[in-house]
């Protein structure tokens, strides 16, 4: 699970800490700080657009280990993930797109990595990044 969380690509956090509560975002940008930019169904294929989610995934467990002090103990459990995929209006499998996040997060968790989760597309994106995740977890003081 080690890898560095990546720059906020705005004015935000990448996550806030409430009484335990972790509401954290991630981007699909490349280990080198690249975003993974792009339209799922207009330039940007099916497994393109998995490996984003994967990546946007990786960053989301990165922020996650951040939020939990460097202590992969302290993750209590990942309750909700909201995927974002940058899509065509008729691309009908954005939901298998972020499938791709729910395996890498459920293999690095295990069963606290379950969790429940909506896969929305969407006309654009920040920075025309290809696919964005929200969550929320909980983390041991």
């Amino acid at each position: 699970m080690e890898h560095v969380p990546p720059n906020p690509v705005g004015l935000y956090e990448p996550f806030t800490n409430h009484g335990g509560i972790v509401f954290l975002s991630a981007i699909s940008s490349a280990e080198d700080g690249q975003l993974i930019t792009g339209k799922v169904g207009a330039g940007v294929d099916f497994d393109t657009a998995r490996a984003a989610a994967e990546r946007a995934a990786r960053n989301l467990l990165a922020v996650l280990l951040d939020a939990a002090g460097g202590d992969p103990r302290k993750i209590v459990r990942l309750l909700m993930v909201r995927g974002h995929v940058n899509a065509t209006h008729d691309f009908a499998r954005v939901h298998k797109v972020i499938d791709a996040a729910s395996e890498l997060l459920i293999s690095e968790l295990g069963q606290k990595g379950r969790h429940a989760r909506t896969a929305i597309g969407c006309a654009t994106l920040p920075n025309n990044n290809c696919v964005t995740l929200e969550a929320i977890a909980v983390v041991s003081a």
